[in-house]
């Protein structure tokens, strides 16, 4: 028996109590957290996520400010908007994801790497932390937004940006001599991947994801590479 994912598109939630807490996300939630990202909400601990990409794209100077993970809040909010604009369009709400998505990639290293924390703060501290750091996870995140807002709005730029980001961890993980032999300390990264294999039919993906999870059964093998 096979599993088929549903057409969000087609998908319509006519019972109350689902339908309220979807507009609830669409009407409070998504401005709310645009808010928070940006640091516009007075009695909360500011972002700087927004910031932190600005600052890694070469368009604002300043230093990295948040906990290591702060990116995946901005991969988040853009999956949040990619299935919200599934349910209901709204052009305004989807030229600011557009532009959060150009400044996404002009934070994208050339080698595809993406994450601001080291880009910004610790360049030479990539892939050297892997139980504790959470590239892996924030680079999950970031594929997973990237794409729903393929299947949300149809536009392939985060897409395109993602896939250079998992062509990247997969020069960088895996058996072979001149790779790391390494895995993620959080789990995220190996649905991110699945999903993106399910719409690029790209096999390094599945077998990246296999790698990965092969390795999650052995714990001992994260320690030995807190590198």
């Amino acid at each position: 028996m096979s599993i088929m994912e549903p057409d969000l598109h087609k998908l319509k939630i006519s019972d109350p109590f689902l339908g309220q807490y979807q507009q609830l996300v669409r009407d409070v939630v998504i401005p709310y957290q645009w808010d928070a990202l940006n640091d516009r909400i007075t009695e909360a601990e500011p972002s700087h996520a927004i910031a932190n990409f600005r600052i890694a794209a070469g368009q604002q100077s300043g230093e990295f400010y948040g906990m290591v993970f702060q990116d995946s809040d901005v991969a988040k909010w853009l999956e949040a908007v990619a299935w919200s604009l599934c349910q209901k369009p709204d052009a305004e709400l989807e030229k600011t994801a557009d532009e959060v998505i150009e400044l996404v990639a002009a934070a994208q290293c050339d080698d595809g790497y993406l994450n601001t924390y080291f880009t910004v703060k610790a360049p030479g501290e990539r892939w050297t932390n892997l139980a504790e750091c959470h590239e892996l996870y924030c680079a999950g995140h970031m594929i997973e937004a990237g794409v729903a807002y393929f299947q949300g709005t149809g536009k392939r730029r985060l897409l395109e940006v993602v896939c250079k980001l998992a062509d990247h961890i997969d020069s960088v993980f895996g058996p072979g001599e001149q790779q790391l032999h390494g895995y993620p300390g959080h789990p995220e990264i190996e649905l991110a991947l699945m999903r993106l294999f399910d719409v690029t039919q790209e096999p390094r993906y599945l077998a990246l994801v296999k790698y990965f999870c092969r390795g999650a059964r052995h714990p001992a093998a994260l320690l030995r590479h807190r590198i």
